[in-house]
């Protein structure tokens, strides 16, 4: 198994999990768009934009090619490289030269055609706020969007407000899913706790986990991963397990989870402080991925597992 994804996995979509929630609203918002040339998905991390993007991917027949960013894509000809071998499905070769860097409208042609050749419907790019800054990556893709014929469409999840829209003004249509967009409701939970851990929640007992949650994908997973199992005779004190809205009551609900895990409490803390590579991090990164607790599988093997950076963050202050 690994834990961390080799290069070539950064072409390869991260599966829907059997314990997803599809919100009918937010899939028919991107169906009724599938004539919008360019989609911007923004919100910090933890609002469910990679889910949102994996039910996209893998929707029946869909043509998509899917490039996961980091920090070396900052980089043009590493952007274009790894974009051109994610629509091919080539390994991923870092600093592969593929064109003269200054040369913005042959970089268009090269992926708009490239689309057009393998039939690709959608291109989705996540973790676009590692290049959201950079000008010549920002001009290529409003050139891409703008050339792209109807349906293709051009998908876009990013953390940070890319430069070309902040600008104001677009050459292409956009269609721009928020944070708000990607908020859970209090009837989302209800659904979502009866569909996924058939534990029944009332609507206040929703209301309660938005507020205090504030509607986060990644927070209200975690209050959910407390009554998984549990039969609903057995009520949850939700205003007890919540006391207030903050990143403290994540940290307090990733414990919970943990007490659960295939490896003893206190060594669950430590592997995920440490990073560690071992038998029981592994066992434990499996546990968290099969909970859908802020792990993705990338196979069906579950063979390659990416973290949520979440899972880093509030690891530091367990």
């Amino acid at each position: 198994m690994v834990i961390e994804s080799p290069p070539q996995s950064k072409s390869s979509p991260v599966r829907p999990h059997a314990r997803t929630y599809h919100r009918a609203y937010l899939n028919n918002l991107l169906a009724n768009h599938f004539h919008t040339p360019l989609v911007v998905i923004e919100a910090p991390a933890g609002y469910g934009k990679t889910t949102l993007l994996s039910a996209v991917t893998h929707r029946s027949g869909a043509q998509v090619g899917w490039l996961a960013l980091d920090a070396a894509d900052a980089a043009l000809n590493t952007f274009i490289a790894n974009v051109c071998a994610a629509l091919y499905r080539l390994p991923i070769v870092p600093d592969y030269q593929v064109l003269d860097t200054q040369d913005i409208r042959s970089a268009v042609k090269l992926v708009v055609s490239s689309m057009r050749e393998l039939g690709i419907e959608t291109l989705v790019l996540d973790n676009f706020e590692h290049v959201a800054d950079v000008p010549a990556i920002n001009q290529l893709i409003e050139q891409v969007a703008a050339e792209l014929p109807p349906p293709v469409q051009l998908i876009i999840a990013t953390q940070r407000t890319p430069i070309f829209k902040r600008a104001g003004r677009s050459r292409v249509t956009r269609l721009d899913v928020t944070e708000s967009d990607l908020r859970f409701d209090p009837e989302d939970v209800v659904g979502y706790f009866a569909q996924v851990a058939r534990y029944e929640v009332s609507a206040d007992e929703g209301g309660l986990i938005v507020e205090r949650t504030q509607g986060q994908a990644a927070a209200v997973n975690l209050v959910l991963q407390v009554a998984y199992g549990l039969p609903s005779y057995l009520r949850i004190n939700f205003e007890m397990l919540l006391p207030a809205a903050s990143q403290a009551v994540m940290v307090s609900l990733l414990r919970e989870c943990l007490r659960r895990a295939p490896v003893a409490f206190d060594e669950a803390i430590h592997l995920l402080r440490s990073g560690a590579d071992t038998p029981a991090s592994q066992a434990l990164y499996q546990f968290l991925a099969a909970a859908n607790c802020l792990v993705h599988t990338l196979d069906d093997e579950a063979r390659t597992l990416v973290i949520h950076p979440l899972l880093r963050e509030l690891s530091t202050r367990l």
